[in-house]
């Protein structure tokens, strides 16, 4: 099984590379994973840890220096090439990655900063996941919450446990991690939950809803974003479900043990 998901994901990857100087489908991405497009976005997002927008954005950019390098095209051409209406939004995309104009590229021919292709390789295979599906679970918490984003909440999360966990000590545990509708944007936000009220909580109802459930051992939030990044590599391509618009659920059950929730339809 993981095989087949790294070979999807490559799969995917190609189909970018090929069409860098071309519009990229979304829905083509989806159908390469044989997902729908917001399940893509996701596992998109826990395996590269950048969007699919970010990753094809950056990967023009650095083609677009080495043909910059080459000197045989025009600045106004090579941005028309990776998919920009202008010399001056190609101009100011490459300046905020690069840290220079295109026009200064020979003086600065040290300081490109490529960014490379992104491959799954024999040595991400892990080992299977033991989970089951529950369904039709409707949860009603008691939360705090917090902005962050998906590459940055396995540091951020942990301070925000810290700085609020004498609210919600002896009750029930909860981290839930809400995405972007779209996930085409890296925001997201945690929540601290409890289904016992505590103090500056707010209700929060979740609709009904299956849910693929892992239990591990709990090894710490470095852990934990590995754990899941596994789980949307290996598991959700190959799931008969695609994913639900909601949180996905962390359920802390004492003695190092946790639960994770992801909705599926």
């Amino acid at each position: 099984m993981n095989n087949q998901s790294n070979e999807k994901f490559n799969s995917l990857i190609k189909y970018i590379e090929d069409n860098l100087c071309e519009e990229i489908s979304y829905k083509k991405l989806s159908q390469i994973l044989c997902v729908n497009e917001y399940t893509m976005h996701r596992i998109f997002l826990f395996v590269t840890n950048y969007t699919v927008a970010e990753y094809i954005r950056k990967r023009r950019l650095s083609m677009s220096a080495l043909d910059l390098l080459e000197g045989k095209e025009k600045i106004i051409d090579i941005a028309i090439k990776y998919n920009y209406d202008s010399s001056q939004s190609f101009s100011r995309a490459f300046k905020a990655m690069m840290g220079f104009l295109p026009s200064e590229i020979n003086d600065n021919k040290n300081n490109i900063k490529f960014f490379p292709k992104y491959e799954l390789t024999a040595e991400d295979i892990t080992d299977e996941f033991e989970y089951h599906i529950e369904k039709g679970i409707k949860f009603k918490f008691y939360a705090i919450s917090m902005k962050t984003t998906i590459k940055n909440c396995h540091n951020e999360a942990p301070l925000f446990w810290k700085k609020n966990y004498k609210y919600i000590k002896g009750k029930s545990e909860y981290g839930l991690l809400e995405y972007d509708k779209t996930c085409r944007i890296d925001n997201a936000t945690y929540y601290i939950a409890s289904k016992e009220p505590f103090q500056n909580a707010k209700e929060l109802n979740l609709k009904a809803s299956n849910y693929v459930v892992f239990e591990c051992d709990y090894k710490g939030p470095n852990f934990l974003y590995e754990y899941c990044s596994k789980i949307y590599r290996t598991v959700i391509p190959n799931l008969e479900y695609e994913l639900e618009n909601l949180p996905d659920i962390e359920e802390y059950l004492g003695n190092n043990k946790l639960r994770l929730y992801i909705p599926i339809k």
